[in-house]
């Protein structure tokens, strides 16, 4: 190095210490002769002033040099606008902010650090639709003639990319509290607990953050959130990305099943885009207990939302979300409830229909099984969609027990009232197996091949069932009627007719080769006249309905006996073999009585013996006519054969005395 650059180099170092003994010189002079606290009473003012809130300080406002260049406040506090009480709208304990002093060096000011501790913030809404906020948009500072529309406002107006310009050391808010009411609405929302942490904030750069809280509702509605300091955060170009989110959240309250649902939230990348109102998930693993859906999902538009999303699970068991209890429960529930009356109380089905009105979905759902009041339901496949009110549910498709199902649901949200369009079909499924898991009980076995078309409308469960309207077919094979013995039942009935001793004890149990009906719901009341059941010893038709907003039936099956109980041969001597049967299926669902009608069985059986003795005496009488027809006629025939020989006998005679005379005159 040459003596002119030593010199040089020298020299600028020299004018480095000096400029830098003289900043810090300049800064302690500052510190020792600047008394920050008394301009708190002018910043009061100002705020008055402007806004017509009180600003308030209840401490020192205290400057501190070393390790960071910063300004401490004590408490403080904003009160609230007029009308929504004495409470401040916003209070803190302690603020605490420090610049990076190298930083300052460079000319560059940099803050190292924004600490709030104890931030409470009160947010209402009144009855009119008033918020304590909205005197501080109206309100503003008349700026210089000569001022400049800020940075971010100007990018904000512009549509400019909005980045985040120079360095921040880090965010830490500790111990803070957050309240909603809205009275016109009617909810209440706090969080408390909250403890906010982040990294050093560089533009481009991501950094970390970690946030603990938990939220309290008027309803009862508890929640933990814990967000891992594994998330990392990049604030860039209009958009805010974060890589491996972390986020537990536990929800607690009366109102929910088993008192508590924990939920776990974990993504590849979470992609905000600031400037579309959008955010998309990929790599999504959502943890609802023990199950798990996995896929992506994508949100635009806030206000009017548009949501995408494709995801898959092997197993959904929604009865452990919902404590659903088992069948063995609900037996002992009804046991130990043993309700008055079959009436049942109503449900409201309330629906968010403004949210239903602007919500755009285009989503699919696989689901290898699913666990659902106590049915297993395997490879569901769900397609959604939904726009301008219109939720379409199609297809549906899903395999169980042994057979198929699908389906189509419409939700039509776009009028007052919601309405419904279901259709369905099943084929092949077992319906024993499925009802013992509902039901706890196979009141029918067999092979079930179904179809459903129905429409309803409303929102309590009632009108839901009484505004049903639509067709229903059911066909079963090879099963059973599980509850009653038709048979035994005539069988006895003709016992009891007859004076007899009644036939020994059969298992309640009708035996089916095939059985199915068809009909039309109305107003909802299902109705059918084609009931059909083909059995080895009998056979059976029948119709009626089947009233569902009283869960009662009211059918007339006609039973036409074919064989006996020892077997499928005939029995000449069974009086009832051929006859048509009257049962009555009448009563509530779950326990209707059956009453083989003696008194129509007497009419068939008394109808029957008239029909044959009058056939009989039609008969006799028919052969006692034929008969005297036919010695009528014999007696006519042998009166005409006399006159005729009398005849004969005459004209002989003529003849003869004919042929003497001729004879007489010949010979005279």
């Amino acid at each position: 190095m040459s003596g002119f650059a030593k010199k040089t180099f020298k020299l600028l170092l020299w004018f480095i210490l000096v400029a830098v003994l003289f900043v810090v010189v300049a800064t302690g002079i500052f510190l020792a002769t600047f008394d920050a606290n008394q301009y708190k009473q002018e910043l009061s003012d100002l705020v008055r002033q402007a806004t017509g809130r009180e600003l308030e300080f209840f401490g020192d406002v205290n400057l501190t040099i070393y390790p960071a260049l910063g300004m401490k406040l004590g408490a403080m506090s904003l009160s609230n606008a007029p009308g929504f009480g004495a409470k401040s709208m916003l209070k803190v304990n302690k603020v605490s902010i420090s610049v990076d002093v190298a930083s300052l060096i460079r000319f560059s000011p940099e803050i190292e650090q924004l600490l709030l501790d104890d931030l409470e913030i009160n947010l209402e809404k009144n009855a009119k639709g008033v918020t304590n906020w909205d005197d501080l948009l109206t309100a503003s500072v008349p700026e210089p003639p000569d001022s400049t529309p800020s940075e971010s406002t100007s990018a904000t107006s512009n549509g400019e990319p909005m980045t985040l310009r120079g360095a921040f050391g880090g965010l830490n808010i500790k111990n803070a509290r957050l309240s909603w009411k809205d009275a016109q609405a009617g909810v209440e929302y706090r969080i408390k607990d909250l403890d906010l942490s982040t990294g050093r904030i560089t533009p481009d750069a991501p950094f970390s953050i970690e946030m603990h809280l938990a939220f309290e509702s008027k309803d009862g509605i508890n929640a933990r959130v814990d967000l891992t300091s594994g998330v990392q955060f990049l604030i860039t170009d209009n958009r805010l990305k974060l890589t491996d989110l972390d986020l537990d959240l536990e929800v607690m309250g009366s109102a929910l099943p088993r008192g508590k649902i924990t939920l776990g939230i974990a993504s590849q990348s979470v992609d905000f885009d600031l400037r579309r109102n959008a955010i998309e998930l990929e790599g999504l693993n959502l943890d609802i207990d023990d199950s798990r859906l996995s896929g992506w999902f994508k949100l635009t538009d806030y206000t009017r939302p548009a949501m995408t999303f494709n995801l898959s699970s092997e197993l959904l068991d929604i009865d452990a979300l919902l404590d659903t209890p088992s069948v063995a429960q609900q037996a002992r529930q009804v046991t130990v409830e043993a309700p008055a009356s079959d009436t049942s109380e109503d449900v409201q089905i309330v629906l968010p229909m403004e949210l239903l009105r602007s919500l755009k979905v285009d989503g699919e759902l696989r689901v290898k099984q699913i666990k659902l009041r106590n049915l297993l339901l395997e490879d569901v496949e769900l397609k959604v969609s939904a726009i301008d009110g219109l939720l379409n549910l199609d297809p549906i498709r899903m395999s169980l027990y042994q057979g198929s199902f699908e389906g189509r649901v419409q939700l039509d949200a776009r009028k007052q009232l919601p309405k419904y369009r279901v259709s369905q079909s099943l084929s092949g499924v077992q319906i024993g197996p499925l009802l013992s898991d509902y039901l706890g009980e196979e009141r029918i076995t067999g092979e079930l091949n179904a179809g459903v078309e129905l429409q309803t409308r409303g929102e309590w469960l009632s009108a839901l069932i009484k505004n049903s309207n639509g067709t229903m077919k059911l066909a079963f094979t090879d099963g059973a009627l599980k509850g009653f013995n038709l048979r035994y039942s005539i069988e006895k009935a003709k016992a009891k007719l007859n004076r007899q001793p009644a036939p020994p004890e059969q298992l309640l149990k009708t035996d089916f080769s095939a059985l199915g009906l068809s009909g039309k719901i109305r107003n909802g009341v299902f109705t059918s006249n084609d009931l059909r059941l083909q059995a080895p010893l009998l056979r059976v038709g029948g119709e009626g309905q089947a009233d569902l907003n009283n869960n009662r039936v009211d059918y007339l099956v006609k039973v036409r006996l074919v064989g006996s109980l020892e077997g499928q041969q005939e029995v000449a001597s069974d009086d009832a073999k051929g006859l048509l049967i009257p049962v009555s299926i009448k009563g509530p669902f779950a326990a209707p009585e059956i009453d083989v009608q003696l008194d129509e069985m007497l009419k068939a059986a008394a109808a029957r013996l008239r029909a044959e003795k009058q056939a009989k005496l039609k008969a006799e009488l028919e052969q006692k006519i034929q008969a005297e027809k036919d010695a009528l006629a014999a007696a006519k025939q042998r009166e005409l054969e006399k006159q005729k020989q009398v005849l004969e006998a005459k004209k002989k005679a003529a003849l003869d005395k004919l042929k003497k005379k001729l004879l007489k005159k010949l010979l005279d």
